[in-house]
């Protein structure tokens, strides 16, 4: 029996030997035509002014980040990206993004009844190994079938894909992005973790990867709920294959990006090219530069602080060009990972944005002198043991620099064990701080055992990372909201507040960061004569879990 495994085994691997290996090449599939719904609120204004249905047949919408009811309600700090690009969080194919429609035009296939089909013709046809449709259900499950038409005319169909319901599904592409009724205006945050869309991979048979892909219709197959079909990447098929795994490192005034060259590095290097547009560039776009062959990185240099940029390099092999690879990045970024091994969580039933724990994980990050925090990103993962589920996993990031949490828990999805990923970007818990600015992250768990420990759940080594986006002015977030007013400014021994019952506590941190007073509960005025003269930096927390900045002068 020993004899035959071997042998078979000998066989295949002569059989791979033979057979030519794909690097992946993954692009987006921009759609032409065929959308037939707008379910993204978006812009100023009334949500039923900038959708035209919604996702699940009772009324809700997504968001994108812009959307305001009028243009002095707060910014979001959930939804949609406000520029429509995905980068997946399914781990393969690592680094896969998806480009969504306008917010302002049709963005989505809504198939509402039992056999009801669309079909999406993309802007360029592209031959691929594999499809990625990127979709959701509202109001419950329900199952598609999928035809790929090509351009010599063949077609391909795959039947009964299933897609989960924008609540609480596995295998997403992005969560946490919220909701809005579009009835009464009134928003959801979905608990922190919803409402999601997912990634539905499509395996292209052998015989039809060379071909071109011109469209594909989709149709509702029996009942259940609202497929919403939002957009489609593609592993596309192609002879010169492209880099893989971009990264940066951040700069004030730029960076360095370097990626992985393909098993077969190209013979004239890599051309690349960068925008702060999203707009990816095509087979005429002039590159802003080019590497020499076993060159993988490039230093770019003279950008502005904290702008975002997009980058795309791309294989040069002499007579042919791959596809070009995108990485999205920011100038002036610190990231810093937790490397002091797992943190484990504490037993608690409910734990709320007062809670602390006896073994939380601390990070410090150190902000050069001139610069300040303008937002915060935080990623993480979370592993089970034992019989411990991911939806028992609760966790909170908290800057105790100046005693500031994130607005609200989040909590871990799905009944089963295994590893749930966290990634929160655009907070506003430690902006305008500078110097030293120390994060805690604090974890629990809602079954197993008591106290602190990682017998049920337990935050991975090195998977939690702190990213701040830096500025050279303080207040850039200060115009985002105007609940509650403080004044006058300057003053000399009273500050006075509008709206202070809605007001958990006050603030005050002097220039470096460090906390002087912190007032619970204020009243309409608040006494500050034993205050030095100077310029003081107030964080508002309300009773709503929302975060207010602002800064005073004492004369």
């Amino acid at each position: 029996m020993k004899k035959t495994l071997l042998f078979f085994s000998s066989i295949s691997a002569v059989l791979m030997g033979l057979l030519p290996m794909h690097a992946q090449n993954l692009q987006t599939m921009p759609v032409q035509t065929g959308f037939n719904a707008d379910v993204v609120a978006n812009g100023i204004g009334s949500s039923a002014l900038s959708t035209s249905a919604d996702v699940d047949g009772v009324n809700y919408n997504f968001v994108a980040r812009d959307f305001q009811l009028t243009s002095t309600s707060a910014a979001l700090t959930y939804g949609l990206p406000t520029n429509g690009l995905i980068t997946s969080a399914v781990a393969s194919p690592a680094g896969l993004t998806y480009q969504l429609a306008s917010y302002s035009a049709n963005n989505a296939l809504r198939l509402q009844n039992t056999n009801d089909s669309g079909t999406l013709v993309f802007t360029t046809p592209l031959a691929a190994v594999n499809l990625y449709m990127l979709a959701t259900s509202g109001s419950g499950a329900s199952t598609v079938n999928v035809t790929v038409n090509y351009v010599d005319t063949t077609t391909e169909t795959f039947t009964n894909l299933a897609l989960s319901d924008w609540y609480g599904g596995t295998n997403f592409a992005i969560t946490a992005l919220g909701r809005i009724n579009r009835t009464n205006d009134v928003l959801e945050t979905g608990g922190g973790n919803n409402p999601r869309l997912y990634q539905i991979p499509i395996a292209i048979s052998a015989a039809n990867q060379s071909k071109l892909i011109q469209s594909v219709t989709i149709t509702k197959t029996g009942t259940g709920g609202i497929p919403n079909i939002m957009a489609f990447s593609v592993d596309a098929y192609t002879s010169c294959s492209g880099p893989t795994n971009i990264t940066y490192v951040s700069s004030n005034d730029g960076g360095t990006l370097s990626w992985t060259a393909p098993a077969s590095a190209p013979s004239s290097g890599y051309d690349y090219y960068y925008s702060t547009s999203a707009t990816p560039p095509n087979d005429t776009t002039i590159p802003s530069g080019s590497v020499a062959a076993g060159v993988t990185s490039v230093t770019l240099t003279g950008l502005p602080l904290g702008t975002t940029y997009y980058f795309w390099v791309r294989s040069n092999c002499g007579s042919t060009q791959g596809f070009w690879q995108m990485k999205v990045f920011t100038t002036g970024q610190i990231v810093v990972t937790y490397t002091n091994g797992d943190i484990n969580t504490e037993y608690s039933t409910g734990p709320t944005l007062t809670s602390t724990t006896a073994c939380p994980g601390t990070l410090t990050v150190n902000v050069p002198a001139g610069y300040y925090i303008a937002s915060t990103d935080v990623a993480y993962t979370m592993t089970t043991a034992s019989n411990g589920w991911m939806s028992e996993q609760r966790s909170l990031l908290v800057c105790t620099t100046n005693n500031t949490t994130e607005a609200a828990i989040t909590s871990g999805v799905g009944g089963t064990t295994g590893t749930y990923t966290y990634n929160r970007t655009g907070l506003g818990l430690a902006n305008n701080l500078t110097g030293a600015v120390n994060f805690e992250l604090r974890a629990w768990r809602t079954y197993g055992g008591s106290a602190c420990n990682a017998d049920y759940n337990r935050v991975d080594n090195n998977s939690w990372k702190v990213t701040v986006t830096l500025t050279q002015n303080m207040g850039i977030n200060e115009a985002a909201s105007t609940k509650v007013n403080i004044y006058p400014v300057p003053f000399t021994s009273v500050l006075h507040l509008t709206n202070a019952t809605e007001i958990q506590s006050v603030t005050f941190a002097d220039t470096t960061g460090k906390i002087i007073r912190t007032v619970d509960k204020p009243q309409d005025s608040i006494h500050l004569t034993d205050l030095q003269s100077g310029l003081y930096l107030v964080t508002l927390q309300m009773i709503d879990g929302s975060v207010q900045y602002t800064k005073v002068i004492k004369e």
